[in-house]
């Protein structure tokens, strides 16, 4: 009786170009599309072959499982195409704040004098941020270079009279640039911001509230940098010696 089952490929092999070939490993004659198998043949799916009298075999190629459907890339309405990151308008506008950001972080953490940390009206904490002025105006001009738009936020005063040393005159100029020549150019505003806040010091010793709030503006005005911890030193004094508003007794 003849039988017929699909072969497990014990005696097919599969070579490298995909197709696969019958090798006679024993004795037994095999009989493969009618003729004697010597020792190898290419094998098609659906050959016949038999072993011996009685065996006969049928080869088969199972079929590739089939590929699961893609998903789709977009939902309906999606197939427009999108805009690059960069050429979204909300996107710049975001990065531009975030810039700008930045910048002020840089301009007052980084740029600024870490002494500024000091508290107290004394006359050694008024010449040491007198002493801090020309450093003050090399990062002005850092400041400037990176970003106007901060810079204008940040720095201020006026140029005065040709040949006159303001603070807004040096760091308008590109010299001197070197840090000797930049402190002798910056020593009548270091002198200036010394006699100043001494004598807006000495007002509030005294109690003059009123006289020292006036001479602490003055003191800015001639620093007018936030990012200048001199600058600074002056505007919190000036808050500091602010007169406390009385009330009228009609609102008692």
């Amino acid at each position: 009786m003849t039988r017929r089952r699909p072969v497990h490929l014990k005696r097919a092999e599969r070579q490298s170009d995909g197709g696969f070939i019958i090798r006679r490993m024993g004795l037994n004659p095999i009989m493969l599309r009618g003729e004697a198998l010597l020792q190898t043949a290419s094998l098609k799916a659906g050959d016949s072959f038999r072993l011996g009298k009685d065996v006969e075999f049928q080869f088969v190629v199972k079929a590739a499982a089939k590929e699961a459907p893609k998903k789709e890339a977009s939902k309906v309405g999606d197939d427009k195409p999108k805009k690059s990151l960069l050429k979204q308008p909300a996107f710049l506008a975001g990065m531009g704040v975030a810039y700008l950001a930045i910048v002020c972080i840089i301009g007052y953490v980084i740029l600024s004098d870490s002494g500024s940390a000091e508290s107290g009206p004394t006359a050694e904490r008024i010449n040491a941020e007198a002493g801090r002025i020309p450093t003050c105006i090399k990062n002005a001009r850092r400041m400037r270079q990176v970003s106007e738009q901060s810079f204008n936020g940040a720095v201020g005063g006026r140029v005065g009279r040709d040949g006159d040393a303001t603070y807004a005159a040096l760091w308008l100029a590109a010299e001197p640039s070197d840090d000797a020549a930049l402190a002798k150019a910056a020593e009548p505003i270091v002198e200036a911001y010394k006699r100043t806040a001494l004598a807006a010091l000495a007002s509030e010793t005294r109690g003059n509230n009123t006289l020292a709030q006036s001479l602490y503006q003055q003191t800015y005005d001639l620093v007018p940098d936030i990012n200048c911890s001199a600058a600074r030193f002056a505007l919190q004094r000036r808050a500091a010696v602010k007169p406390v508003a009385r009330r009228s007794p009609d609102l008692l």
